[in-house]
């Protein structure tokens, strides 16, 4: 695991690299090669956005962007009110897409991005400047033989990019000379030079290609219904220095179901939360927060923030009347949070925001808070248990209530075990991109290994059952665990005959809603510490949340099949959550050894 120097060394080098991307996109403002915008300087930021890759030895290369800020000016807008002007690209494209793409260079010179996810609503130009995109890799970013491709799940949304890129292609007089006549055909464009080639790519047409892949544009990949194009794409790179794959899309309508969209976006949101780790990708995504507090989808702030082309390439009367019509119609609602606002619209909603997690348990100096075994031996808590077959991990909590209920200042203390079947390590890190190998080794930071694995390719219940009864069990007052019931009757007997207290939970509504709602009051108070967990971190930026007509709420598992979230330790979190709640009420009657919270 990297040390604390190495994290400080990348965080002051992404500082440095932001710094001179910021200060080269402000002078070309100035020069007029970019076109500036209110969005930008009003301090307006994308919803979601990848920390800007630093690994060791990159740099920026202003030189290298101010050449595709060029060779955009040999091209002319094609469609609305700016056909027939040159192109030049605004400050917000630039900033979150064009810098950070072709200006960051690893050590060797190369470029350190590969992967682009860049995800916007409607009308703000994005199929125009990804048209201008693969242009430019294939015709000027010197890579002889470039293969591109305008890709997406069939050949007629594929052919829009495509055509767009001819058109511009023969509307500019530098590239129309420099392809020549033959160089400009209805499906395909050809460098007589280079022998580089730019063409639209289907599903239906992957047969017919061996792919040796250095650029490939894929348009609207909520709409693909099969991985296939974008497998063809992404395992047709391996002999290129620097390929580039540039995703564009619209969100999709959060329905469920493992789409390529969802499984794309899952990996984005764990780049994000910092819980995956790849400088290869770039990821930005612009839209409406619908969990901010304030959210109106009809607010004129809402949809400039939304769409970074307010006023420019979105008309905002245009913006206006969408809001209105959504705004009469219940039956419009949907489709104009999707499209014009980003929202996916079916998804649960989000629950706790990490900026919220990770506050909760720092100190006023901005330092997480340690969690010490030691200092808390002997003292009451209670314990949470979600066990899991093989694609999800086994979690036990331990959540030690305040010594003194009535001081507002002690907090709650929140401790996860982890568990996983070593088989299935390699396989799951794969699927769900964040580092499960590095967390299985000795970190002296998270209690020792903060993911414990277990011999097979199912997780051995009695490494669990040895922790609980030989060691927390000694070591604490642990008054009652409570679990889940599924896979769930063995080990829960055996723990009730070693002496543990086991109650069972349903993990509907009625068991969950006040635990959730406490969680909740107590991440916002800043009164629980967890110390910093990475496992338990990423699980809670994985929660999803449901609310039914009565007002109760309760976290959604996600498919195990399907996606690469995993909320195991919160659920295990908040059956330890529910023990302590019913005791701190109190009990007329006395209860059996195993029993059930919520039926």
């Amino acid at each position: 695991m990297a040390t604390r120097g190495t994290a400080s060394s990348t965080e002051q080098l992404r500082a440095r690299l932001t710094a001179e991307m910021d200060q080269a996109i402000a002078g070309w403002v100035d020069e007029g090669l970019v076109q500036g915008t209110e969005w930008l300087a009003q301090g307006r930021r994308p919803l979601l956005c990848t920390p800007i890759p630093a690994p060791d030895g990159a740099w920026f290369d202003p030189d290298a962007v101010v050449r595709v800020l060029k060779f955009f000016r040999l091209l002319k807008q094609l469609i609305g009110r700016h056909a027939g002007r040159e192109f030049v690209l605004l400050d917000w494209q630039v900033r979150y897409l064009i810098a950070p793409v072709f200006g960051l260079k690893r050590a060797d010179g190369y470029r350190v991005i590969r992967t682009v996810w860049f995800e916007i609503p409607r009308k703000n130009g994005k199929s125009t400047i990804c048209s201008g995109l693969g242009l430019y890799l294939f015709a000027a970013d010197r890579e002889p033989g470039a293969e591109v491709y305008a890709a997406a799940g069939d050949r007629e949304q594929a052919n829009i990019v495509f055509r767009a890129a001819a058109n511009m292609a023969s509307g500019s007089p530098p590239l129309k000379r420099k392809l020549g006549r033959r160089g400009i055909q209805r499906k395909l464009l050809e460098h007589p030079t280079t022998h580089s080639i730019f063409r639209a790519l289907s599903s239906e047409g992957l047969r017919a290609h061996g792919l040796n892949v250095h650029g490939g544009v894929i348009d609207e990949v909520h709409v693909h219904r099969n991985s296939d194009v974008v497998d063809a794409l992404e395992t047709g790179v391996g002999s290129r220095a620097q390929p580039l794959i540039i995703f564009i899309t619209t969100a999709d309508d959060g329905a469920e179901g493992g789409s390529i969209y969802a499984t794309k976006r899952e990996e984005v949101e764990a780049l994000v939360g910092g819980h995956a780790e790849d400088p290869t990708v770039w990821a930005v995504v612009f839209g409406a927060d619908q969990s901010a507090e304030d959210f109106d989808p009809f607010s004129e702030d809402t949809l400039r923030t939304a769409n970074p082309g307010y006023g420019v390439t979105v008309l905002a009367d245009y913006l206006a009347s969408k809001a209105a019509q959504a705004r009469r119609s219940p039956a419009q609602l949907n489709r104009y949070l999707r499209l014009h606002l980003n929202v996916r619209t079916k998804q649960t909603t989000r629950w706790l925001r990490m900026e919220d997690w990770d506050e909760s348990s720092r100190t006023a100096a901005g330092a997480t808070i340690p969690v010490d075994l030691a200092a808390l031996e002997g003292r009451a808590c209670y314990g949470g248990l979600d066990l899991s077959s093989t694609t999800d991990m086994t979690a036990f909590s331990l959540w030690f209530p305040p010594e003194d209920p009535e001081d507002p200042d002690e907090p709650h203390i929140w401790v996860p075990w982890f568990w996983l079947p070593e088989d299935n390590l390699r396989d799951l890190e794969r699927r769900t991109k964040v580092p499960l190998e590095r967390w299985a080794e000795d970190e002296p930071g998270h209690l020792g290994q903060a993911l414990r694995l277990t011999e097979g390719n199912v997780v051995d219940y009695r490494a669990v059952r040895r922790l609980l009864t030989e060691e927390l069990a000694e070591r604490f007052d642990i008054r009652a665990i409570g679990y889940d019931r599924w896979n769930a009757t063995e080990t829960i007997n055996e723990l009730a005959e070693a002496g543990l207290e086991m109650e069972q939970v349903s993990q509907g509504y009625a068991g969950l809603n006040e635990p959730c709602r406490q969680l909740e009051r107590l991440v916002l108070s800043q009164r629980i510490v967890h110390g910093g967990h990475p496992i338990l971190r990423w699980h809670v930026d994985c929660v999803g949340i449901k609310t039914n007509t009565d007002g109760y709420v309760k976290p959604v598992k996600p498919d195990r099949q399907t996606s690469s979230k995993r909320i195991d330790g919160v659920a295990s979190g908040l059956n330890a959550l529910a023990m302590h709640l019913l005791r701190a009420q109190p009990e007329t009657a006395p209860e059996p050894q195993i029993r059930i919270i919520g039926a």
